[in-house]
């Protein structure tokens, strides 16, 4: 029995969790144009195969609100975050949605990249643990073994939460593993905690397993990272500038309505999916999702504050992922939001 539940647990996480080696050869997820003048052609590629947390982007595709701004979107898979945001850096894509602080990378190595609009200012990461082993503070985590996916966030940033919350890193382990491996090993108890997005993997894995996990939110202890975020070349932004303007408050609509019926967005987003998940497990996803989305009273939606950024690039320094740091609007712009 567990056998079989470790397999189709690996086999979920391998298609639907960032982290994955293997890229798979990507396919449109959608597209809108409706009779009469024609629209504008827009692709925005996601950073990952589809899942519960590009659901807002679907709504505002079937509800017709980018089509009601005259464009035809496009909505189409990728194969890694950093992987799509070189294409757009160098060009062969104009538009990404996906984690905010790969922009910063790209960035730091000279690619012509932007963040143009931010709908997290706090990736919802946590680490789990079954119900019988302790975990309601990073304290919880000396002498044990927590076992992250290769290249996955946590997995970049686990000494920066370490010194942030006064730990000793030689007193805990930190095994990077494929995500496959990573569900195996967690799953059966060879490790101890594991680090899971809540709005992908956790509903995975509580699903699978039938087991209600302890959760520890990094971003509650120090560790704020933004998340989920529009990213464009900056050349196709300064000659398409209207575009933006529209797609940007189009997907505001998509995020407002599913906000309000995260249940309506999942239902949306389960019919683009050729991957079919359990009902249950995308309400999950959707929803936490539509948690972790962030506002700025009297601001439109996807606002970027200096501040959030110049945090975020002290924990990518700290963490060796960029090097000089740069003025902030060299990695952002609020010009777009209406």
């Amino acid at each position: 029995m567990r056998s079989s539940l470790l397999a189709s647990l690996a086999l979920a996480l391998a298609l639907g969790t960032p982290g994955s080696s293997a890229p798979a050869e990507t396919q449109p997820a959608g597209g809108s144009q409706l009779a009469g003048q024609p629209k504008q052609h827009v692709v925005v590629r996601f950073t990952w195969k589809l899942k519960g947390e590009y659901a807002p982007l679907f709504v505002a595709l079937d509800k017709g609100y980018y089509a009601q701004e005259g464009l035809d979107v496009e909505l189409t898979e990728g194969s890694g975050a950093e992987t799509v945001v070189k294409m757009v850096g160098l060009g062969t894509d104009k538009i990404t949605y996906g984690p905010a602080i790969v922009g910063a990378e790209a960035v730091d190595k000279g690619l012509p990249v932007r963040v143009v609009a931010l709908y997290q200012t706090e990736v919802p990461i946590a680490v789990v643990s079954f119900p019988d082993v302790p975990l309601k503070s990073p304290k919880d985590l000396v002498g044990h073994t927590v076992g992250v996916s290769t290249g996955e966030t946590f997995a970049n940033f686990a000494e920066p939460f370490e010194r942030i919350n006064h730990l000793d890193p030689d007193k805990i382990k930190v095994v990077q593993m494929n995500s496959s491996a990573r569900a195996s090993q967690f799953i059966a108890r060879k490790i101890d905690f594991a680090s899971l997005y809540l709005s992908n993997e956790l509903p995975l894995f509580e699903k699978q397993t039938g087991v209600k996990f302890n959760v520890l939110k990094i971003s509650d202890f120090g560790l704020k990272l933004m998340g989920a975020a529009f990213l464009t070349n900056d050349d196709y932004a300064r000659t398409h500038a209207s575009t933006l303007e529209k797609l940007l408050q189009a997907t505001a609509r998509g995020y407002a309505d599913a906000k309000n019926d995260p249940r309506g967005a999942a239902a949306i987003m389960a019919r683009h999916m050729s991957l079919k998940i359990d009902g249950s497990v995308l309400d999950q996803q959707v929803k936490a999702t539509m948690d972790s989305l962030s506002t700025v009273p009297g601001k439109p939606l996807g606002w970027q504050s200096e501040q959030d950024w110049k945090s975020n690039l002290e924990l990518l320094k700290a963490a060796h992922m960029i090097g000089e740091i740069k003025e902030p609007d060299s990695y952002f712009t609020n010009a777009y939001l209406h």
